[in-house]
């Protein structure tokens, strides 16, 4: 028996209201020899009798008992996958149309050399109903146009996440050779996974709707609560630590020439020190994340005499540089110094007694 050329992953998790529909536009997909691959991540609502009351051969159901996060449970849904090609839906979304599957696949053997397709999303509430785009902060986030390498990765630093994960359609082979999701990251795992992936292939992103993408204020890990928001900017800094790493010089020139000192890069000492002097390019977004990066990394390369040499002649960075950089980059210092002036008595001791009760 052939093997179905393209493997449909899902993770569910207390998503009975909506997993039904997910499921259903998954089995309407038409044009295209498929197996559907569902796991629940331990749902303590109805969930599991919802997958369950499908019978369709082409599903093939892994429950759990426990809930071990989203990530770890699609990992592995990926490595029991056999078809050629993976895409990914989640529990409480549902795609657009019956031809999803064969429309990418088109694109993606039209072009061997792409990594994978993606395309943009519909919003809908609770009840399925349209949301205006131009009503929520993030509506035009996944309206992309194409772009080459280097122009991704340097879209991805200067903006972070713009890829709509659920509409993918990728190379298994893909995931053989960058590895799984990171279960370290709760908000940014596909924005992780894109980096990675755009180092070594060239992706599409389509005009077209594919995805009925659900919007349900404070249930969905894209919810805009304070908690998110914190844990995404401490998951940007940690997915800056290695957003350059196997970046050569052609990519990093492809992206981001215009911010080189040396755009030729002409040894891989200058190729190193580019890289990290990009994390101090304006950010507002992002910048105070990257830039402790930055300082972490140079304060590397400042110990290493051979890179010592070439940025203080090459690029004007010494120790005097660095020591004035550490006092403008304002990332750990304690709360209260922002609001507690120093230049009158009562402030230094109300400072002095602050430090005594360590209450910072």
């Amino acid at each position: 028996m052939m093997p179905p050329v393209i493997s449909v992953v899902m993770a569910s998790y207390n998503h009975a209201a909506y997993v039904a529909q997910a499921i259903a536009s998954v089995l309407a997909q038409r044009g295209v020899s498929f197996e559907f691959l569902i796991a629940d991540d331990g749902s303590s609502d109805a969930t599991r009798d919802v997958i369950e009351s499908f019978k369709d051969a082409r599903i093939r159901f892994f429950p759990h008992p426990i809930n071990r996060g989203a990530s770890v449970v699609t990992n592995e849904l990926i490595e029991r996958a056999t078809g050629e090609f993976v895409a990914l839906i989640n529990s409480d979304d549902y795609w657009v149309g019956e031809d999803k599957l064969a429309y990418q696949l088109d694109i993606l053997r039209a072009d061997p050399r792409l990594g994978a397709s993606f395309g943009r999303a519909r919003f809908v509430d609770k009840h399925g109903n349209d949301v205006n785009k131009k009503s929520l902060p993030f509506g035009s986030v996944f309206d992309q146009g194409n772009r080459t390498q280097g122009g991704w990765l340097r879209y991805f630093l200067d903006h972070g996440n713009c890829i709509c994960h659920p509409t993918m359609l990728i190379r298994r082979k893909c995931y053989e050779e960058l590895g799984g999701y990171s279960n370290s990251l709760r908000q940014l795992p596909d924005y992780d996974m894109w980096i990675r992936l755009v180092k070594r292939y060239p992706i599409h992103v389509s005009e077209r709707e594919l995805i009925n993408f659900r919007v349900v204020p404070g249930e969905s890990v894209s919810s805009l609560s304070v908690t998110n928001s914190i844990r995404t900017m401490n998951e940007h800094y940690l997915i800056a630590e290695t957003f350059f790493q196997d970046v050569e010089a052609q990519l990093l020139k492809d992206g981001f020439s215009e911010l080189l000192r040396y755009p030729e890069i002409p040894s891989s000492i200058h190729l190193d020190i580019e890289k990290v002097l990009l994390f101090f390019s304006p950010n507002p977004a992002i910048g105070k994340a990257y830039r402790m990066i930055g300082i972490i990394k140079l304060h590397h390369l400042l110990d290493r005499p051979e890179y010592r040499g070439v940025l203080d002649e090459a690029y004007g960075v010494d120790g005097q540089w660095f020591q004035a950089k550490m006092g403008e980059i304002d990332v750990l210092r304690p709360k209260f110094l922002a609001v507690i002036s120093d230049k009158t008595l009562g402030a230094r001791h109300a400072l002095k007694r602050l430090l005594r009760r360590g209450d910072y």
